[in-house]
C-alpha cells in the first residue's frame, strides 16, 4: 500500500512539474513573440533590444544644418510624412521620415551607465573600420555633459533630455545612403514621445 502512494505521489509530482514547464515555456515563447511584434507590416524584430524597420516609400531629402538646437515641445506628428518605431528601453517612440530605408537598433549603456540607442544599416558596413556595424545615428537619453557635445540636436520629453548623435561617414563607402539615413531621423527627431 504505501508502494501504491508513493508511485502516485511520484506521477503526481512528475504532472505538476511538466504542467509548470509547459507554463514557463509558453510565458516565454509569448515574450518572444511579444518582442517580434512590429511597428508597422514591414517591420520584424531581431531580439528584445534590436529590430529591423523598413518604412513605405522612397524619398530622397537634402541634409538640413548640423546646427545644435534644443526643443522643448515635440512637434506635431505628420503621419504622411512620418513613419516611428517603439524604443522601450528607453521609454521613447521615435519619428523619422518615411522613405528611410530598413534599419536595425540596439540598446546600451556608455561607460557612464548612459542608455542609448545605436541605428545601424548592414548597407553602411565599410571596410575602412575593424569592426564596423553600419551605424549611422544614436539617441543618447539624458546624455551627460560631454556626450551633449556630439550631440547635433536634444529636445525636452516629459522629465528627460533625449540627444540626436550622428555617425561620421569615416567608415561607410556609401556616404550618399547615409545621408539619407540620417536626414531622415534629423527630419523625425523633434517629434519623440514618451511611451
Amino acid at each position: 500500500m504505501a508502494k501504491v502512494q508513493s508511485k502516485r505521489r511520484l506521477i503526481v509530482a512528475i504532472v505538476v512539474l511538466a504542467v509548470i514547464l509547459l507554463v514557463i515555456g509558453g510565458v516565454v515563447i509569448a515574450q518572444r513573440l511579444n518582442n517580434e511584434t512590429s511597428v508597422s507590416s514591414t517591420d520584424s524584430s531581431k531580439d528584445a533590444t534590436a529590430q529591423d524597420t523598413e518604412s513605405d516609400a522612397d524619398e530622397s531629402k537634402d541634409t538640413p544644418d548640423i546646427a545644435e538646437t534644443t526643443e522643448t515641445e515635440p512637434a506635431t506628428v505628420d503621419p504622411e510624412t512620418l513613419a516611428s518605431i517603439a524604443i522601450e528601453p528607453l521609454g521613447v517612440m521615435v519619428y523619422y521620415s518615411k522613405g528611410t530605408p530598413g534599419f536595425g537598433y540596439s540598446v546600451m549603456k556608455t561607460t557612464d551607465k548612459t542608455e542609448y540607442a545605436q541605428f545601424t544599416s548592414a548597407d553602411l558596413v565599410g571596410t575602412k573600420c575593424t569592426n564596423d556595424e553600419g551605424a549611422f545615428a544614436s539617441i543618447i537619453k539624458n546624455p551627460s555633459t560631454s556626450e551633449s557635445q556630439t550631440t547635433s540636436k536634444t529636445v525636452k520629453v516629459g522629465e528627460d533630455t533625449f540627444g540626436l548623435s550622428l555617425a561620421s561617414a569615416g567608415c561607410t563607402a556609401n556616404t550618399e545612403l547615409l545621408t539619407k539615413y540620417q536626414t531622415g531621423f534629423e527630419q523625425g527627431f523633434s517629434s519623440l514621445k514618451a511611451l
